[in-house]
């Protein structure tokens, strides 16, 4: 069995997991970074207008940007996904779905949250191309078009009051015929609301031009839109993490004000964890909170008599940055 050793194993591609790679690997540690997508949650949004520094840019550009600043000082990506995590006396070893195997003095679990998902045919088609799974994000694109939300409780509400707002016609689809979102919607001319239905199909070319919804009783209705929201919350995927660490209600990871989980050696950053903001800005910054962590967590392991709580020096890059990344 061939295994990779390296300082650190990420684990997860969004801006949390890269600010995080970008960290370590300036300070010279040996970076993986182990992904099952590049951009992760930032993928779905397609302008951010309120990341310091940066006055618009897709979710994805801006990942792609910090990507190419940790690669540039030799952080190795490994699109594959990781299905096992074991400690070790040297240790971690992380297992992935393509059966790699990693040996790591210190893992940062940034793998986030995902968004919850309809679960039908050609979703994937349309994402970024008319389906959305964040209002915020994405809904001021739409302004003056037709557009439709699945969503429910407090979120709904939320969503309706907003998209209502902007949109000239709001499609509202909401499962349960009790749901409290839907007085709200009631409250504005220009929702109709659809009780008791689901999403069963999607239809367009480049992007997506209509969807089709049935009620309990399999009644088909068709519905020609501009952009479906889809904003039924988020839920972690962290089978592998749940015996090393502690986690909330929510399906968070408890950590404390370092990024340390309740394992030596294995932090976690990002939507992941258990913070009250979930933006890209307290994202990164989580990631490099729990990557100078991991830095001075490892300088430990091997002896070094030496901690960082900044990165401020000039580091020198590597040349070869393309031959860094591993399909």
């Amino acid at each position: 069995m061939d295994v990779e050793s390296y300082d650190v194993v990420i684990i997860g591609g969004g801006i949390a997991g890269f600010s995080a790679a970008l960290y370590t690997a300036r300070q010279g540690l040996k970076t993986a970074v182990i992904t099952i997508d590049i951009g992760g949650q930032l993928s779905y949004a397609s302008v951010i207008e309120n990341y310091p520094g940066v006055e618009a840019i897709s979710g994805l550009n801006l990942v792609l940007k910090v990507q190419n600043q940790a690669l540039s000082y030799g952080v190795e990506v490994y699109i594959d996904e990781v299905i096992g995590l074991e400690k070790t006396d040297q240790g971690f070893l992380v297992r992935t779905k393509k059966g790699l195997v990693f040996n790591a003095i210190s893992v940062i679990a940034a793998c986030g949250k995902a968004p919850k998902r309809l679960g039908i045919e050609s979703e994937d088609n349309f994402i970024g191309r008319g389906l959305s799974y964040c209002v915020i994000c994405d809904g001021p694109l739409y302004r003056g078009k037709d557009v439709a939300l699945v969503s429910f409780g407090e979120k709904g509400i939320e969503n309706i009051q907003f998209l209502a707002s902007i949109a000239r016609k709001v499609y509202y689809i909401v499962s349960s015929e009790r749901d409290p979102s839907i007085e709200i919607a009631k409250e504005y001319s220009n929702v109709s609301i659809f009780t008791g239905h689901r999403v069963v199909e999607l239809y367009g070319g480049q992007k997506l031009e209509k969807i089709v919804l049935v009620d309990k009783n399999g009644n088909r209705v068709e519905i020609n839109i501009d952009a479906l929201f889809v904003e039924l919350g988020f839920e972690t995927r962290i089978d592998f993490l749940k015996p090393f660490v502690d986690v909330n209600d929510k399906g968070e990871v408890i950590v404390d004000k370092y990024g340390r989980t309740k394992t030596e050696g294995l932090f976690a950053a990002g939507d992941l964890v258990e913070t009250p903001y979930k933006q890209a800005v307290i994202a990164a910054s989580s990631g490099v909170i729990a990557a100078l962590s991991a830095i001075n967590y490892v300088y430990s392991v091997k002896g070094l008599r030496r901690s960082i709580v900044s990165d401020w020096m000039k580091k020198q890059k590597t040349e070869r940055v393309i031959s860094k990344f591993r399909l």
